[in-house]
């Protein structure tokens, strides 16, 4: 069934004091007088994966459908391993409760988590984007990639950012890839939504799987009550539920601005609302004092421009990363560090998984959208910035205490995401680094583990009169390799 578009449409308008806007065109707000939202932080669990409904990323999200009287409309990556959570959709279906939703499927019609299946056969008509990802995938083979405008990393095969960043007086030099070809064509259905009877919204970074609802990895879920914010949900899913439209097929309606009780939320939509280009980099860029950052993935070249500029013109940055992240060819965290910006690089066993900043003790930026190119340009995804000091405090100690519970090795090193370095990843039952080998057949978790792999060279130089810096540097300079040793 379709749900009402109407109070969607979105005009210009302005921006009220205080709330820092991309420029030109912008959306009013709407007003939920009525609505709450909250956040539920979780740190990382060393517990392992946990089938049970203990966290309350997964009790919140067990009480909300438990509660459901109309309607309950999802979109999510894929389910693992939560047997609450798939019980009490079923039975919400069997009380008369509409249930309909997406989910993840690649070309093959394969999804990544291995109860997805039975989730879809219990529920039934559970729509997926593997059809379009079969077309994208056609359309990829008959697509030239243009040659890179720098020499390719060596030992790497997959396509080649070639970076420049300007320092003022001296240029950050870099090419990035991938250590194994890349499918030009992938996209995914990546959100993590539910909305119960068009009213209450449960989203974020946590997807229905042991390692994450479960527990075990570091996570963020916003819940809301609003029927504003919701049918901004509802409108989105409508496009790929009803009409079959994902990832770049999917048309805009602009972000949506609701004052939800007395808290700004924005709410932007991947790949059709641009959210790194509209909203991410100008709240990065008006940043004045700091930026704290937790995300799975820093992979995304302007983000990266834009925190190298703001620690430049003396804005305190951190950032938290994970370990597996850190060994893919297109991270930036090394390049972050080289300028002189805290990274750590998490040694949990369970994940960094969360895709989140807080900016300047007044904006908590949340969603499922890792910042690489692929979430902003061609995977489902949503992002919720929220503005609210009081939110932006509850992030804010909790950063530090994840900050905190790192440690300071891991400021300069690079642990193998399984090996004894990384917490309990040699005994949780997970293949961590994603390489088909789990626990003690991992080489890491030997008695003699091998060296992390070094990434992708970088160097710093003299501009050398020049007035910026360029990619076309890198054909006269020679990059060093580093290990994050």
């Amino acid at each position: 069934m379709r749900r009402s578009l109407l109070g969607l449409a979105l005009v210009l308008g302005c921006s009220p004091p205080g709330s820092p806007d991309a420029e030109g065109s912008d959306a009013p707000i709407l007003q939920d007088p009525q609505g709450s939202i909250g956040l539920l932080l979780n740190a990382p669990q060393g517990v392992g994966p946990q089938p049970q409904c203990v966290a309350e990323l997964c009790t919140s999200l067990a009480g909300l459908i438990d509660g459901a009287e109309k309607t309950i409309d999802f979109a999510v990556y894929g389910v693992r391993g939560q047997p609450r959570i798939v019980e009490a959709m079923q039975q919400a279906q069997s009380r008369g409760v509409l249930v309909r939703g997406v989910v993840d499927r690649d070309a093959d019609g394969l999804n990544y988590y291995a109860d997805t299946e039975a989730f879809v056969k219990t529920l039934g008509d559970v729509r997926d984007d593997g059809k379009v990802d079969q077309r994208r995938l056609k359309e990829a083979q008959r697509t030239s990639v243009p040659e890179p405008r720098c020499a390719r990393p060596e030992g790497y095969l997959g396509p080649v950012q070639c970076l420049a960043y300007d320092l003022g007086d001296r240029c950050l030099l870099a090419a990035h890839s991938s250590r194994d070809h890349l499918d030009q064509g992938a996209a995914i259905m990546h959100n993590k939504f539910v909305v119960v009877d068009s009213r209450f919204v449960w989203t974020g970074s946590t997807n229905v799987s042991d390692t994450c609802s479960g527990g075990y990895n570091a996570n963020l879920v916003t819940v809301l009550d609003s029927r504003r914010v919701a049918q901004g949900y509802l409108a989105e899913l409508d496009q790929m539920y009803e009409d079959g439209l994902f990832h770049d097929d999917k048309g805009s309606r602009g972000r949506l601005r609701a004052m939800v009780g007395d808290t700004e939320v924005e709410l932007l939509f991947s790949p059709q609302d641009s959210p790194v280009r509209e909203r991410l980099r100008p709240i990065i860029k008006a940043a004045n004092e700091r930026i704290d950052v937790a995300v799975f993935y820093l992979t995304h070249k302007l983000i990266t421009a834009d925190l190298i500029d703001a620690h430049l013109r003396g804005v305190e940055v951190r950032v938290i990363i994970d370990a597996t992240a850190a060994s893919n060819g297109f991270t930036k965290h090394e390049l972050l560090r080289a300028v002189g910006i805290p990274v750590k690089v998490e040694n949990w066993g369970g994940k960094m998984h969360m895709k989140s900043a807080v900016i300047d003790g007044h904006t908590v930026i949340t969603g499922s959208m890792n910042w690489t190119t692929a979430g902003e340009d061609t995977n489902d995804e949503n992002v919720v910035i929220i503005h609210s000091e009081a939110l932006a405090a509850q992030y804010g100690e909790f950063y530090e205490a994840l900050w905190a519970d790192i440690d300071d090795r891991w400021l300069h090193e690079n642990p193998d995401p399984e090996s004894r370095d990384s917490g309990t990843a040699c005994t949780d039952g997970i293949d961590n680094d994603y390489d088909g080998v789990i626990d003690a057949e991992d080489p890491g978790c030997g008695q003699n583990p091998p060296p992390v792999d070094p990434l992708p060279p970088w160097t710093i130089v003299d501009k050398g009169g020049r007035m910026t810096c360029e990619p076309e540097m890198l054909r006269d300079v020679s990059l060093v390799a580093h290990t994050g040793q």
